[in-house]
């Protein structure tokens, strides 16, 4: 964020200024997280403990802090510009995930303080033009979510009730969960609210993990009081919300299914705090559904955060340096062009099908569109980046906040649309019927139910002086209008004989050393370039408005006559088509439905074509995956490639096959040495799962993939220091909702489990859990370990099956060659890793000869080559096998019957007998005598 600068104090007279800090002082008490803001009209001020955030967080100073007041009474304060004000609102709502109160005076002489509006991550429309600017188009996603729990036996009955200010979305969802709350927890991930309302006062181990599955998911979590959460009037404030049924019908009424004593709990909850039915504008206006986990994969939020699904910009969503767009999956596949497209991408990315009808649809869709350069060149480049944000415009239009220039970038944008629809129909190749199904014939009938609005656009509006920059009715509209319009022409004219007058005056040429330009704001105004200031010097004609390094902006004094005449007459052209253009606002508002329903259409051809474009442009090509029903058992993925790290500069990516079936079994052991590759490798595989059930084409030379219920993960874990949670405490909580969420549909991707506590512990909880899983569940699974001995599940259980990630040391330099094959690997590379770190020669020399006197090394170790490493390995077993038959010989000897001569004469024989098989390994563990 920008370093801006405060104003220096607020202008306050004694008496208002006292007024002002008893009102301050009597507000009620508010939770850090909520910042309250008062709008002075030219300015705007934060005092308190609000104004030492503003001064560290914008301002980077505390400098620019005042006290306001005398004596005992003082309040710290500062003052924010207009400017200050938008950059804080952008970092609080946007980044820090803050509420906002914003107060206002009715009065500029009494302290008739009131709160003017609200504002949070959730609900963001009274702060809209602050934070995207007037013409920008928004891809922040918006929501609040209430929660009910309500005990029931060993279960938990949790109601949802969700809205959507943005979209005008209403939702409703009542199911059993566990205590770990994972269905709750796959629910926050694929709705993604920026806020969640939970009941006051709710203690014990059920609210804690309520608060603790929140705390995993970038929301703001807010307490209200139970009373809020009362269904009692809910039917009620539905009817006035939901518009109505084709027929007539309440839409409330027409959905009995979505009962629920809690889910609608919550959602009453959530419309008290959005306080929609205060503004009506709201009415008839939001649409209402169930929501049904089932439709979608189930994600939490490790998984999310494992398999790099969005950006993580300094350790929380939205703060800090921005990472690399392809660094995150999102960022690698949203190649759209529209905000539609941006927010339905992610939507996309958090809710991946479960439905290989609706999959294929789509994987169709996407196929189209590789096939096709020209109809991918066409969308991109000439139609889809001309698409206004269309959600943003229908909120515009219902709170009857749109303009004239809202309508004609409206209106341009339907012009275009039968030459969209053109491009995608010229389309002559496989799937043509899946295109004109989805997108063709949808957009010809929302082009005919738009006509209407073209024909009322056409003739209202003066196009001429639209291109211009100006929206305005025309002029024949009405006789004032007429008159207004020829007295403006007259008045330019005037203008355009000043500009010939003064050029001839400076000696400059018109139109280029001279010109003559027009702003809002200044009206009309001369100006020349900073090379040609020298000719206005000393010259009382003409006066100077400011100096920029565009140039000299000036004025004679007829032309200030002529500008102030004509914003005069522009001014009162505006208030007599004030009527004409509410009235063309108010007739517009009628295509709402129409609008949402042809943006709807064009998120999803943005979105097919991004996905599209990301499979074509990379490094190697991605292919469409073969999807197979849910429970065929099949997962083969070869040629695998993660597809974000292959795009980083300087990586030459390693493919790797992954098989996991019945014959090849469902549970693969990955060991090898850490920065082998075994992370990456699981998050290939999840990654390519994911990427395959969201409808897009995989970076594999191919694949096969059963469609999974659910992706759970575990890997890499770290301290929440603001949570109280440990690394090892995070790994458990998270490893426990894997085993209670699985089922023998899932895909689990488990890496360096139990490295957080003793070696011990950390091994008989990775054993039980493989085995457990192995048995029981019998998931797809994925296990990384850096405990070898887990291998050995491998000969107890038939589904699981060991893999390595390979290196060489040869020469005593280690080469991880990033090789996934068959085998648990035959040793520990530690020691090699460390030599990469650059440890100090005296702490390797040292932890070699530690690892030697406990790993039994024999013979060359030196020579760390792979014949070595297996030569070494066959001498060992063959050494073992003597041994035993040693410790065979000596338990079989009499000794009772021997004296200790004779038994020592008898071990020492046995010994030399050992040892004339000159085997190196029985060498190093029977050295002779010196």
């Amino acid at each position: 964020m920008a370093t801006v600068q405060a104003k220096e104090t607020p202008t306050l007279d004694g008496a208002n200024e006292q007024g002002f800090l008893s009102y301050f002082r009597n507000l009620p008490e508010k939770p850090n997280t909520t910042v309250r803001v008062f709008d002075r009209g030219e300015y705007y001020t934060v005092h308190g403990q609000d104004a030492l955030l503003a001064a560290r967080e914008l301002f980077r100073t505390h400098a620019v802090v005042k006290m306001l007041g005398g004596g005992s009474n003082k309040v710290e304060s500062v003052v924010l510009s207009r400017l200050n004000f938008e950059s804080f609102m952008r970092d609080l709502l946007l980044v820090k995930h803050y509420r906002v109160e914003v107060y206002k005076s009715r009065s500029s002489t009494k302290n008739d303080w009131e709160l003017d509006y609200r504002a949070s991550p959730g609900n963001l429309s009274q702060l809209e033009e602050v934070l995207f600017g007037a013409n920008s188009d928004c891809t922040v996603t918006t929501g609040v979510m209430a929660v009910k729990v309500a005990p029931d036996g060993n279960q938990k009955v949790v109601g949802i009730g969700y809205v959507d200010v943005a979209t005008q979305e209403v939702r409703l969802a009542e199911f059993n969960d566990t205590e770990a709350f994972s269905n709750l927890e796959a629910l926050v991930v694929q709705l993604s609210p920026r806020e969640c309302l939970l009941p006051a006062g709710d203690q014990g181990p059920t609210a804690a993990r309520l608060k603790q599955v929140m705390s995993r998911n970038p929301l703001l979590v807010t307490e209200r009081k139970r009373a809020e959460f009362n269904n009692k009037d809910l039917e009620q404030d539905l009817g006035r919300l939901l518009r109505k049924k084709k027929g007539g019908a309440s839409a409330s009424l027409a959905h009995p299914e979505l009962g629920g004593p809690h889910a609608s709990a919550a959602l009453a909850a959530v419309i008290k705090y959005l306080e929609l039915l205060n503004d009506e504008s709201n009415f008839k206006q939001f649409t209402l559904a169930p929501y049904d986990l089932s439709h979608f994969m189930r994600l939490d939020a490790a998984a999310v955060r494992a398999l790099h699904v969005e950006p993580v910009e300094g350790g929380r969503e939205g703060a800090g340096v921005p990472a690399a767009k392809t660094h995150s999956l999102l960022g690698l596949l949203d190649k759209c062009r529209t905000s539609l497209g941006h927010r339905l991408m992610l939507q996309w990315l958090r809710q991946p099908l479960v439905d290989i009808n609706k999959i294929e649809e789509r994987l169709d869709l996407v196929e189209a569109m590789v096939s096709s350069v020209q109809l991918r060149h066409s969308l991109g480049e000439d139609h889809l980046k001309q698409i206004p944000d269309l959600s943003r415009l229908c909120r515009k239009l219902t709170r009857k906040e749109a303009s004239l220039q809202d309508c004609y970038r409206f209106y341009r944008c339907v012009e275009r649309l039968p030459d969209l629809c053109q491009a995608v129909a010229h389309y002559d190749g496989a799937h043509t019927s899946s295109l004109a199904a989805v997108f063709t014939t949808p957009l010809q009938e929302l082009i005919s139910d738009l006509a209407k609005f073209q024909e009322m656009i056409e003739t209202t509006m003066d196009f001429e002086i639209a291109n211009k920059g100006e929206y305005v009715i025309k002029a024949d509209f009405d006789n004032s209008l007429t008159e207004l319009r020829e007295t403006m022409d007259n008045l330019e004219e005037q203008i355009q004989g000043q500009l010939r007058r003064v050029s001839s005056d400076l000696c400059l040429d018109s139109g280029k050393s001279l010109k003559l330009e027009a702003n809002s704001q200044l009206g009309h105004f001369f100006r020349i370039t900073l090379k040609e200031e020298k000719v206005l010097r000393n010259n009382r004609n003409y006066t100077i408005i400011d100096t920029n390094k565009t140039g000299v902006r000036f004025r004679n004094g007829a032309l200030q006559d002529l500008n102030e005449q004509h914003l005069a007459a522009k001014e009162e052209y505006a208030e007599q088509q004030k009527t004409l253009v509410e009235e063309i606002i108010g007739i517009a508002a009628g295509y709402v439905e129409v609008i949402q329903k042809l943006g709807q259409v064009l998120a999803v051809l943005d979105c097919i074509h991004a996905l599209a474009s990301a499979a074509v442009s990379a490094p190697v090509p991605y292919v469409r995956p073969r999807l197979l029903p849910k429970g065929s058992g099949v997962l083969r993925l070869e040629g695998m490639r993660h597809p974000c790290l292959e795009l980083q500069d300087e990586v030459s990516f390693i493919p790797n096959n992954c098989c996991l079936e019945d014959e090849s079994g469902r549970f693969h052991i990955i060991t090898g040495p850490n920065m082998g590759g075994k992370s990456t490798f699981l998050r290939s595989a999840g990654v390519a799962v994911l990427m395959a059930q969201v409808g897009s084409f995989v970076a594999c030379e191919k694949a096969e993939v059963s469609i999974v219920d659910s992706i759970l993960a575990r890997v890499g874990a770290g301290d929440n220091q603001q949570r109280g949670v440990s690394t090892f405490m995070a790994e458990m909580l998270e490893t426990s909702t894997i085993l209670r969420s699985a089922t023998e549909n899932s895909l689990i991707l488990i890496d360096e489990l139990g490295r957080g506590t003793s070696t011990y512990d950390g091994f008989g909880l990775a054993w039980a859990l493989s085995e457990h899983i192995a048995k029981e569940i019998r998931s797809f699974t994925l296990f990384a370990t850096h405990f070898h001995e887990v291998t050995a599940l491998a000969k107890e259980v038939d589904s699981v099956r060991n893999f390595h990630v390979t290196a060489t040391t040869a020469h005593g330099t280690l080469t991880l060659l990033y090789l996934v094959r068959p085998g648990p690997c035959d040793r520990s590379f530690g020691i090699h890793v460390a030599e990469l770190a650059n440890f100090p020669a005296t702490a390797i020399e040292f932890a070699k000869k530690k690892a030697s006197e406990m790993e039994d090394d024999f013979g060359d170790v030196e020579d760390d080559s792979e014949e070595a490493v297996k030569k070494r390995k066959l001498q060992k077993e063959e050494g073992e096998k003597v041994i035993e038959d040693f410790l065979s010989k000596i338990s079989k000897l009499d000794c009772d019957a021997l004296s200790e001569e004779e038994l020592e004469r008898e071990v020492k024989k046995l010994r030399e007998e050992a040892r004339s098989h000159n085997n190196p390994y029985i060498a190093h563990l029977l050295p002779r005598e010196t």
